[in-house]
């Protein structure tokens, strides 16, 4: 089940990177919730595929360009854990970002159905809790 976990996620992130939002939400729970992280100046809760869909658009609308480079992919019960590489171009400031963050992607009979999203490996492991 966990590398079925991973495709998932995979498909997800590949979505994103094409700004294809049909298949961003194709494996995404109707009720799935999305926390930023607790630091972040707008920090919220998306809830719904119309609430991770608005999630995923603030960085299309904030940034000229935007990559996520998923840098490992960690299967741990029903949890699977993305450290980002985070690059981007302001659209109005054209200053560039660049920034490692963890998404902790929880999934339910292959649909997601929470994405929390850490500053560090740290923090998104102790979300998890310990290995299954």
């Amino acid at each position: 089940m966990s590398q079925q976990n991973v495709a998932v996620v995979r498909a997800i992130y590949r979505a994103f990177a094409h700004r294809d939002r049909d298949a961003l939400v194709r494996d995404v729970d109707p009720s799935i919730r999305v926390y930023d992280r607790p630091l972040h100046p707008d920090a919220s809760v998306y809830e719904g595929r119309e609430g991770f869909l608005r999630f995923s658009e603030t960085d299309w609308e904030a940034f000229e360009e935007v990559v996520y480079e998923p840098q490992d992919f960690l299967a741990t019960g029903p949890y699977v854990v993305v450290p980002i590489k985070q690059r981007g171009r302001g659209k109005t400031s054209a200053l560039g970002i660049e920034e490692r963050i963890v998404n902790v992607w929880k999934l339910r009979r292959g649909k997601c159905v929470e994405l929390r999203i850490f500053s560090t490996i740290e923090e998104a492991l102790e979300a998890t809790g310990p290995p299954a």
